[in-house]
C-alpha cells in the first residue's frame, strides 16, 4: 500500500490520470503533441528543460503561429512561426527556471489556419509517499513471552523523508523513528509481548513528511498476534509409570564417596507455543556448603512438541550423607511450580578389624615377637587407611603402615613387638581410614629380664582400668583400689580367658560398657607440653664442632601416685631425648630436652618420640599390674644450608576444602596428603596470625614427615559453637620448611534446625459437611542442614 501526499493535496486517482495524460500524445488540428509538459523533481535555482515535439499527421502543409509563456519562470527559444510538411516534425525546447517552493502553472498557444490549442506548462511540488504492507500477522506467543517478525517500509517518494510509528502495547516497533532516503526500503521489527491468553488486533500509526516535527500524513498497519499460556513438564525416563500427581523424582542411591554417577530426565512442551526456560536450585536453603549434585543445563528455548535432556551428575564428598536437592524450572507465564527432587546417599569404606588387642604376652629383653591383624573392608568402596604410629621410633611396629583394602577385601599387617626395656608395655593405636573414624588397636606385652620380672600386662587388665578410671582419679587409694577391683574382675573372667595369642573376647565384652574410644586415648594422666616440635632452619658448618640443637617439652603428672617414665632409645636418630628416663611425683611437672642432631647436611626428618609411664610399685611382680600410658611428641626438621635450595615437593592434597556438619556435637572429616615425589615430605600446620584457627578446630596431625609414595590422613574435628553461625578458615600447610604450600580450606557452622511451609502459615479447608472429611495437603521442606 502507498501512502502520498503534497502541497495542494490531491485525491490519488487525479493524479495518476495527470501523469497519464502528461505522458500519452493526443491531436489536435492534424498536429501530434503531447497535452501538458509537467515537471516534478525540481530544486530552487535550477534549470530544467523538457522538449515538447509536434508532428504533422496530415498530408498538406500546416503553418503554425507560436505564442510563448506569459510566466518569467517558462521561456523558449524558438521562432514565433513553424511550417510543418506532411510527416514532419518540430522540437520546442521549454525551459523552467524555479525561484520559490510553490506550484507553478502557464501554457503555450499554437494558432493554426484551422483554429487554435494549448499545452499546458506544469510544476507540482515533489509528493510524499511511504508503502507498507495492509496487515501484518505475528508468530503465536506465549503469554509473558514475546515473538518477533518484520513489515517492510519504503519510501516511494523522490524526497528525502522522517517517519515515527505510534503503538501501544503488546505491540513494539523497532526503530520507533527514522529517515528514509528517496527509493530506499527499511525493515521495521514488530516485537509481539502478550501478558494475557486472548487475541490481539490493532493499528500501529506511521506519520511521515519532509520534516518529522510537521509529518501531517499518516499511513496505518493492521498488527494481529494470538497468546496462549506456556507449560512445561518435567519427565523421569527411567520410569515407566508417569504419575500425574506429585513432582517427579531422580533417584541416585549410594554412590561411593569420591565417585560421580550421571543420569537425565526429560524436559518436555506440550504447549502450542515456544517457552524460554531456566533451571536452578530451588532458593532458600543452606546454600554455603556447595551441592553434589550439578546439572548440564541451565536456560534454554523449548519448541512446540520439543523436549530436551538434562543430564545432572552426583558427586558426594561426604560419607554416610543423604543429599537431597530440588531443581526448580522457571519460565514467565507459568500457572503452576515445577520442579524435581533430587536424592542419593554417599556410601564410604566400611573397615574393620579381626582383633581389636594383640598380645605380645612375654617377650625378653631386646628379643622381638611378631603377630598378624587383619583389616576387613565389607563395602564396595576402595578403604585407604594409616596407622598412626612412627614403627621407626617405637617398640611396636605396624607394617605395612599405610596402604589401601579393596572394595569386599582382607590385608593382613604384621605387627612387631622390640622392647628395649624390661617392662609392661601398652599402646592404643589409631588406625586412620579415610572417610571414616578411626580404628583403634591395643598393642599390650611384657618385657622381662634375668633381673627383672614386672607383673605380666594382660587384656584383662586393659578392661578393668576402663572400668575404675574416675576412682583412679578421686580416691587417696587409687592403686590399692585398682588392684582390688582387678582381682574381683578377673576372678569372674577366669572362664573365659583362652590360651590364644592374639585372645581379645574379655576385652571385646568390656570394649561395649567402656568409654568412648575417641576420647579414652587423650585421658590425662600424663601430658606432654607441646605435642610437636618443629627445627627448621638447622644448618650445620664445617667449623662448628656440633650441630644439635635442643628444645624444651613439659611432662606432667595427674595422677594421685608416683609415676616412672621411660623414653623409647632407637640408635642412629637424629632425635633424642635427655634424660631418657626418671620418676615423676604426683601432681608434679618436669621438662625434658629434645635435641636435634642431624648427620647429613640438606636433608629431611621427621619421627614421633614415644614416652611409656607407669606406677613405680607396678615392678614388683607378686602385684597386679596397671595399665602403663604412652605418651608422644611429633618432631620434624631439616638440616639444608643457608643457600641451598630445598627439595620441590610434588604431593596432592585431596579435597581442598572440608566442611564440617551443622551439628553440636564434634564432628570428624578427613583429607589425604599424598606424596608423589622422588623424595621425603615434611609438612606442618602454619598458623598466621591474621587466620588463627579457633580452639574449637583440631587439626591432627599439624606436621610430619612422609616418605615417597606414601600418604598422610590428617583429621579435623571441630564443635561447631551458637555464637559462630560461620567461620571459614585458610589452613596453609608448609612443605618442606620453605615457600611450597597447600592451601585447605575449613568451614565449620553452628546452625539450628529451620523449616518452611509451602502455602505459608495457614491451610484452608473448603466447607465440609458433618459425617464427612476434607484433606489438604501441605508441604514442609528443611532448609537447614540438620536431620529435623
Amino acid at each position: 500500500m502507498q501512502h502520498s501526499s503534497s502541497q495542494e493535496p490531491l485525491l490519488p486517482d487525479r493524479k495518476r490520470s495527470r501523469r497519464k495524460s502528461s505522458g500519452q500524445k493526443n491531436c489536435f488540428l492534424g498536429l501530434e503533441t503531447r497535452p501538458e509538459l509537467l515537471w516534478e523533481d525540481w530544486v530552487l535555482g535550477r534549470e530544467y528543460t523538457k522538449t515538447l515535439v509536434l508532428k504533422n499527421i496530415r498530408d498538406k502543409l500546416q503553418k503554425l503561429h507560436i505564442r510563448g509563456p506569459e510566466s518569467m519562470f517558462f521561456s523558449t527559444v524558438n521562432p514565433e512561426t513553424v511550417v510543418l510538411c506532411p510527416g514532419t516534425s518540430f522540437s520546442l525546447l521549454v525551459t523552467f527556471r524555479p525561484l520559490q517552493r510553490c506550484e507553478y502553472k502557464d501554457s503555450i498557444q499554437f494558432q493554426a489556419k484551422e483554429g487554435s490549442f494549448q499545452v499546458c506548462l506544469h510544476a507540482v511540488l515533489p509528493s510524499h509517499a511511504l508503502k507498507v504492507p495492509e496487515t501484518v500477522m505475528l508468530p503465536l506467543c506465549a503469554v509473558q513471552h514475546s515473538t518477533q517478525t518484520s513489515l517492510p517500509l519504503k519510501n516511494v517518494s523522490k524526497v528525502l523523508l522522517s517517519f515515527k510509528w505510534d503503538c501501544a502495547a503488546p505491540f513494539q516497533l523497532i526503530p520507533e523513528q527514522g529517515l528514509l532516503k528517496p527509493g530506499q526500503e527499511c525493515l521495521i521489527a514488530v516485537d509481539f509481548q502478550p501478558l494475557e491468553a486472548q487475541v490481539f488486533q490493532q493499528q500501529a500509526h506511521c506519520r511521515f513528511g519532509e520534516d518529522g516535527d510537521k509529518a501531517d500524513r499518516c499511513c496505518t498497519v493492521l498488527l494481529q498476534g494470538i497468546a496462549k499460556y506456556p507449560y512445561l513438564q518435567l519427565r523421569n525416563p527411567s520410569k515407566k509409570e508417569r504419575n500425574s500427581h506429585g513432582d517427579p523424582e531422580l533417584h541416585f542411591g549410594s554412590v561411593p564417596v569420591g565417585q560421580s554417577l550421571s543420569t537425565h530426565f526429560e524436559i518436555f512442551n506440550p504447549s502450542p507455543v515456544n517457552v524460554s526456560f531456566s533451571l536452578s536450585r530451588l532458593s532458600g536453603g543452606a546454600d554455603m556448603f556447595g551441592s553434589d549434585f550439578s546439572w548440564d543445563v541451565t536456560g534454554g528455548k523449548m519448541t512446540p512438541g520439543g523436549s530436551q535432556q538434562v543430564l545432572v551428575t552426583y558427586s558426594p564428598a561426604v560419607v554416610d550423607l543423604v543429599s537431597v536437592e530440588y531443581l526448580f524450572l522457571s519460565y514467565r507465564g507459568a500457572l503452576s511450580k515445577t520442579q524435581i527432587k533430587l536424592t542419593g546417599k554417599c556410601t564410604g569404606p566400611k573397615v574393620c578389624l579381626s582383633s581389636s588387642v594383640v598380645d605380645f604376652r612375654c617377650v625378653e629383653e631386646r628379643g622381638s615377637a611378631v603377630k598378624t591383624v587383619e583389616l576387613l573392608n565389607s563395602s564396595p568402596v576402595q578403604a585407604i587407611y594409616q596407622w598412626n604410629i612412627d614403627c621407626r621410633n617405637s617398640v611396636f611396629s605396624v607394617l605395612p603402615a599405610c596402604g589401601t583394602v579393596l572394595p569386599h577385601g582382607n590385608i593382613k599387617v604384621k605387627v612387631l613387638y622390640r622392647p628395649k626395656h624390661p617392662m609392661a608395655h601398652h599402646r592404643r593405636v589409631a588406625c586412620l581410614i579415610l572417610h571414616r573414624e578411626p580404628l583403634f588397636l591395643d598393642l599390650i606385652g611384657t618385657c622381662l629380664s634375668e633381673c627383672q620380672q614386672p607383673a605380666i600386662l594382660k587384656p584383662e587388665h586393659l578392661a578393668v582400668y576402663k572400668h575404675q578410671w574416675c576412682r583412679l582419679q578421686n580416691s587417696p587409694d587409687s592403686v590399692c583400689d585398682l588392684q582390688r577391683d582387678q582381682n574381683t574382675l578377673l576372678n569372674q573372667q577366669e572362664e573365659l580367658n583362652s590360651a590364644s595369642v592374639i585372645s581379645v573376647t574379655p576385652m571385646e565384652k568390656c570394649n561395649k560398657i567402656s568409654m568412648d574410644p575417641l576420647s579414652f586415648p587423650s585421658l590425662p594422666l600424663v601430658t606432654i607440653e607441646p605435642s610437636e616440635l618443629l627445627f627448621n632452619h638447622k644448618t650445620t658448618s664445617p667449623s662448628s664442632t656440633s650441630s644439635a640443637v635442643s628444645q624444651c617439652v613439659s611432662i606432667t603428672n595427674h595422677a594421685k601416685a608416683k609415676l616412672s617414665l621411660i623414653w623409647t632409645v632407637i640408635q642412629d636418630s637424629p632425635f633424642c631425648v635427655a634424660p631418657s628416663s626418671f620418676e615423676l611425683a604426683p601432681l608434679k611437672s618436669t621438662t625434658v630436652r629434645v635435641t636435634y642432631e642431624p648427620k647429613q647436611v640438606n636433608t629431611l626428618h621427621g619421627g614421633e618420640l614415644e614416652c611409656f609411664a607407669y606406677y613405680k610399685d607396678d615392678l614388683d611382680a607378686g602385684k597386679l599390674p596397671c595399665q602403663p600410658w604412652c605418651a608422644t611428641v611429633r618432631v620434624i626438621g631439616h638440616s639444608f644450608q643457608p643457600d641451598k635450595e630445598h627439595f620441590t615437593p610434588s604431593c596432592i592434597l585431596k579435597p581442598h576444602q572440608v566442611v564440617l556438619p551443622a551439628l553440636s556435637g564434634i564432628s570428624c572429616r578427613t583429607v589425604l596428603l599424598q606424596n608423589d615425589g622422588d623424595h621425603a615430605l615434611t609438612f606442618c600446620l602454619n598458623h598466621r596470625p591474621d587466620n588463627a584457627l579457633p580452639k574449637s578446630v583440631h587439626i591432627l596431625p599439624a606436621c610430619g614427615l612422609i616418605q615417597p609414595g606414601n600418604h598422610q590422613i590428617i583429621t579435623i574435628r571441630a564443635v561447631p559453637t551458637e555464637d559462630s553461625h560461620k567461620q571459614l578458615f585458610n589452613l596453609p600447610l608448609q612443605l618442606n620448611a620453605a615457600k611450597f604450600t597447600k592451601e585447605l580450606t575449613v568451614v565449620s557452622v553452628f546452625e539450628k534446625p529451620r523449616v518452611s511451609f509451602e502455602n505459608g502459615s495457614c491451610l484452608y479447608f473448603h466447607p465440609t459437611a458433618v459425617g464427612s472429611k476434607t484433606q489438604r495437603t501441605h508441604s514442609i521442606r528443611n532448609l537447614s542442614c540438620v536431620p529435623v
